[in-house]
């Protein structure tokens, strides 16, 4: 192909020539202004990107000029109490200590009948559910006189107990012989039938003086009685 080219005229070969100047020339452009251009567009990012301590960085990026290297930073999330710094600190703090109340530990005890639910909320195992539970039941009880009694919380954590003490109990009182069926069988411990029960011996026997008169009915076994002697007067 060299030899044919010798044998073209004088102005086929210029013409060739040129043509092939030029396109010596474009690849030339072509390939350093590329090149300059990922140079630049490299160490804008690697510069931005990466904030790197090694004082080899620009030294290896000379050396892989055509590759730029990223260097990630993880940030970890923070706690809400550092999130908050920002704010203020005491409002913050306190909102955040009231969400989040520090657990009591092992052969602490909150006294049933007196905690409020920020306190108990304090107990391994209880959080705002349960803390309103307790609550919501001793109300209903009348005020507890066994920790036993958190058993019949439904799903209540057992293990919880052991951090809960009964001190000066003194349970409100049911007057049996004067509170209405319905009033009765809002107890926790008198049903419908044992409401009935009692307003049927008051009816035909006059007021009771002890729960052991209703011992022969059906409906008050010995453990009822015993459970429910707490909280009624005569």
């Amino acid at each position: 192909m060299i030899r044919e080219f010798f044998y073209l005229q004088k102005s086929d070969r210029k013409v060739v020539l040129t043509l092939l100047l030029v396109i010596v020339v474009a690849l030339g452009i072509i390939f350093f202004t590329g090149s300059g251009e990922e140079r630049s567009n490299g160490l804008f990012l690697a510069d931005t990107v990466q904030k790197s301590t090694r004082r080899d960085s620009f030294k290896h990026y000379r050396q892989y000029p055509w590759k730029v290297f990223y260097r990630t930073k993880v940030v970890y999330r923070d706690t809400a109490f550092r999130r908050a710094m920002h704010k203020d600190f005491s409002e913050s703090r306190d909102s955040i200590v009231s969400k989040y109340p520090t657990k009591i530990k092992e052969g602490e005890h909150i006294v049933l009948n007196t905690a409020d639910t920020t306190a108990l909320k304090t107990v391994p195992g209880i959080g705002s559910y349960f803390a309103k539970r307790i609550v919501q039941y001793g109300e209903r009880l009348g005020g507890y006189v066994s920790v036993d009694q958190l058993d019949e919380i439904d799903g209540f954590p057992l293990d919880a107990k052991e951090f809960f003490i009964i001190q000066d109990a003194s349970p409100q009182k049911l007057n049996v012989n004067t509170l209405s069926l319905n009033e009765l069988k809002k107890h926790p411990y008198i049903n419908f039938y044992q409401a009935r029960a009692i307003t049927d011996y008051r009816r035909l026997h006059g007021p009771l003086q002890s729960l052991n008169d209703l011992r022969l009915s059906r409906d008050f076994p010995p453990e009822v009685i015993a459970r429910l002697a707490p909280y009624v007067e005569f």
